[in-house]
């Protein structure tokens, strides 16, 4: 199979299972030294190979009749600062998108799938769609595989399209779970030696990316992380307490 026609492919598995409507998401993927990536304002769901463009590092278009995505900024920062990923997938799931428009991520180790298989899915701040202000959001998160775009959706990256496209299906019945559990009462994450086992079956498959998750006292699995302006923030209120 092409490269194109898996683009169209994951396009469609996107649209069926509902992580995208209407002209919603964007895919690409490596193809030597340039990229494919899909158009804008078309449906995911009912693309053709003729329809996906082909563009270099620096966003400049090589083939194609259309426009290309209007969120490829954020697709060139993580192809030029991640030599390993060889693609992307951004969708608007709409249970882990409701998580991102509440402001919260994904850090409960509720099922050991997800902790094998996503560690955490941080949110990453706001930044406005189409413009340079989306990449820059990235900064401090480009460890991750997959992550929550504030008031926004969620994206993933892969060694594989296939790769990613699953871990997009992965955040979204993470946030399900996450979402039935909380509705129902108190969550019951796994036990502090139970968590220690997965992070430890993650490193002998090679799983890397993002933050090792921690273990409280109590034993309940929590992740701290701060943007850089909320860190900037708590360093100059600890600062003003010492007088500094």
């Amino acid at each position: 199979m092409s490269k194109k026609a898996e683009i169209v492919k994951i396009g469609r598995r996107l649209y069926s299972k509902g992580l995208v409507t209407g002209y919603e998401g964007n895919i690409s993927e490596r193809n030597g030294d340039s990229i494919l990536i899909t158009p804008s304002g078309l449906c995911k769901g009912y693309l053709k190979e003729d329809d996906i463009i082909e563009i270099n590092i620096l966003g400049e278009k090589l083939a194609g009749n259309g426009v290309p995505s209007s969120e490829t900024a954020l697709h060139l920062k993580v192809y030029r600062e991640r030599e390993d990923i060889q693609a992307i997938v951004h969708a608007h799931p709409p249970t882990a998108t409701g998580f991102a428009c509440a402001g919260m991520g994904l850090d409960q180790s509720l099922t050991a799938e997800t902790v094998l298989m996503l560690g955490t899915v941080p949110l990453v701040p706001y930044g406005t769609p189409s413009t340079s202000e989306l990449p820059d959001t990235l900064d401090g998160f480009m460890g991750y595989d997959a992550l929550l775009l504030a008031n926004h959706g969620a994206m993933t990256v892969g060694k594989t399209l296939e790769n990613a496209y699953f871990l997009m299906e992965q955040v979204e019945q993470y946030a399900k779970i996450s979402f039935v559990a909380n509705t129902l009462g108190t969550p019951k994450p796994l036990p502090c030696d139970e968590v220690d086992k997965l992070m430890a079956l993650r490193e002998k498959f090679g799983i890397n990316t993002g933050d090792p998750t921690v273990c409280s006292r109590d034993g309940q699995v929590t992740l701290y992380r701060f943007s850089r302006n909320e860190l900037v923030n708590l360093i100059q209120e600890i600062l003003n307490e010492v007088g500094g």
